[in-house]
C-alpha cells in the first residue's frame, strides 16, 4: 500500500507479495509491445493466424481523370474490385456481425494501406501505416466484427463506417481513396425481420432494403491534386493545413441499385417511404468525406424546416437510453425521446444513420452546406430532392 497520497508519489508503507501463481497459458497473439518492437516499415507480410473468410474483397488501386456534373475534371485515386468497375467512391464493403472478413489491398502506385475507420481491429489489421506497416505488393487484412446483444450498449458492431488509405492520410483521402463500409447485425429471435427489410442493429428499427441510401459530401481543392504521393512527409510544408475547396459534390446512391457506368456516383435524389403497416422507412447513411464540417437541412419544397430526420446511430454506435443503472438500454427510437431533428452538423469523417420520416407524401429538400473551417460562413451548398411516397 502507499502512504501520503497517490502512488508512486507517496511513501511506501508496506508491501504484501502475492503467492506465486502457476505457469501462464501461452497466448496466441503477440502483444502490441511485441508487435511494435519488430514491425516492418513497409512490405507485403503474410496475414498472421489467417482463418477461412466468410466474406472477402479485393481493393485494387487505380487513378483516373473523372468528370463531375459541374464540368470539373480531376484525377481521382481510389480502389476497384474485380466486379465494381472504376467508380468513385470505392466499392461498398458489407459484412455481417460475427463474420470473418478478408480485405486484400493491392497498392499499385507507391505504398498504401486500408484503414477500417471505426472498426478497431488489432494493429496488424487496422491499416494505420505509421503504427503497423505500409503495403507494397499486397496484404490481406483480417477482422471479425463483434455480434450485438439486445439492450446492451457495450457490445456489437453493426452500423455505418468507411474505409480509407492511411498513408499521408489527409491528402490520399481527399484524392479519393475511400469507400463505404456497412456492418449488418446478427439475427435475433426476439427481433424478427420483415420480408424486404433489415434491422439497423440487433434490436434496432427495421428499414426498407430497396430505398436504403448513402450520402457522402466531398469537396475538391484543385491545388491538392497537383501534389505528389508523399508530399509533406519529409517535413516540408506543402500546405496540407490549407484546404480551400472550389468544388463541392454529394456522392452516393441507393445501395440496392448501384450505378452501372464508370465515374463519380453523384446523388441527385432520395426516395423516402411514408411508413405504413406494410412499408418500412428509408435509412440514409451519412458519411462526411470532406476535410471540413457540413450542415444538413431538411425542409419542405418551400424551404420550411421539417423534423423528418431521426438519428439512430452515430459513428457505428446506436443511440440508447442508458438512464437505468441496472436494466437494459433500449434504442432511443423505442423511447419517449427519439432523436428527431431538421438540421444536422457533421464533422470530418463523422457518420450518422438516419431514419427518414416524411410526415406525408410529397416533395422535400435536403440541403447540404459546406462550412468554412473557422466560422459559420457557407462556402458552397447543394440540394437533393427527397421524394416521399
Amino acid at each position: 500500500v502507499a502512504m501520503g497520497g497517490m502512488y508512486p508519489g507517496g511513501l511506501v508503507g508496506d508491501w504484501i507479495l502475492a503467492t506465486p501463481g502457476g505457469e501462464l497459458e501461452h497466448h496466441e497473439y503477440r502483444s502490441q509491445v511485441d508487435f511494435s518492437s519488430a514491425v516492418i516499415h513497409e512490405g507485403s507480410p503474410e496475414t498472421e493466424f489467417r482463418q477461412r473468410p466468410d466474406k472477402e474483397l479485393d481493393f485494387k488501386f487505380f487513378n483516373s481523370t473523372m468528370k463531375f456534373d459541374d464540368g470539373g475534371n480531376f484525377e481521382i485515386w481510389t480502389f476497384e474490385s474485380e466486379t465494381s468497375g472504376r467508380k468513385f467512391p470505392a466499392p461498398l464493403a458489407r459484412v455481417t456481425e460475427g463474420q470473418i472478413f478478408h480485405g486484400t489491398v493491392h497498392p499499385g502506385k507507391e505504398v498504401h494501406t486500408i484503414h477500417w475507420h471505426g472498426v478497431e481491429p488489432d494493429p496488424r489489421n487496422d491499416g494505420v501505416g505509421h503504427t503497423s506497416f505500409e503495403v507494397t505488393g499486397q496484404y490481406t487484412y483480417q477482422w471479425q466484427p463483434e455480434p450485438g446483444r439486445p439492450g446492451d450498449p457495450n457490445v456489437g458492431a453493426a452500423g455505418n463506417y468507411f474505409y480509407h488509405c492511411h498513408v499521408n492520410t489527409p491528402l490520399h483521402v481527399q484524392l479519393g481513396m475511400f469507400g463505404p463500409l456497412v456492418i449488418d447485425p446478427v439475427a435475433h429471435p426476439d427481433f424478427p425481420v420483415s420480408p424486404g427489410a433489415r434491422r439497423a442493429f440487433v434490436d434496432g428499427p427495421e428499414y426498407d432494403i430497396d430505398t436504403e441510401a448513402i450520402l457522402a459530401p466531398y469537396a475538391v481543392d484543385p491545388r491538392w491534386n497537383e501534389l505528389g504521393h508523399a508530399a509533406g512527409l519529409s517535413g516540408e510544408d506543402v500546405g496540407l493545413d490549407k484546404f480551400e475547396p472550389s468544388h463541392f459534390y454529394l456522392l452516393g446512391g441507393e445501395l440496392a441499385h448501384p450505378q452501372e457506368e464508370d465515374g463519380p456516383r453523384q446523388l441527385s435524389r432520395i426516395r423516402a417511404n411514408v411508413t405504413s403497416a406494410d412499408r418500412k422507412p428509408t435509412l440514409l447513411r451519412f458519411v462526411n468525406a470532406t476535410f471540413i464540417r457540413v450542415n444538413a437541412h431538411f425542409t419542405d419544397a418551400a424551404g420550411k424546416p421539417v423534423e423528418m430526420a431521426e438519428l439512430i446511430s452515430h459513428d457505428g454506435r446506436p443511440y440508447r437510453d442508458t438512464s437505468s443503472p441496472t436494466g437494459a438500454c433500449p434504442p432511443t427510437c423505442d423511447t419517449d425521446s427519439p432523436l428527431v431533428t431538421d438540421v444536422i452538423n457533421v464533422g470530418a469523417a463523422e457518420r450518422y444513420d438516419i431514419i427518414l420520416n416524411p410526415p406525408s407524401p410529397g416533395d422535400y429538400v435536403l440541403t447540404v452546406e459546406l462550412m468554412k473551417w473557422t466560422s459559420d460562413t457557407v462556402i458552397a451548398s447543394r440540394n437533393i430532392a427527397i421524394i416521399a411516397r
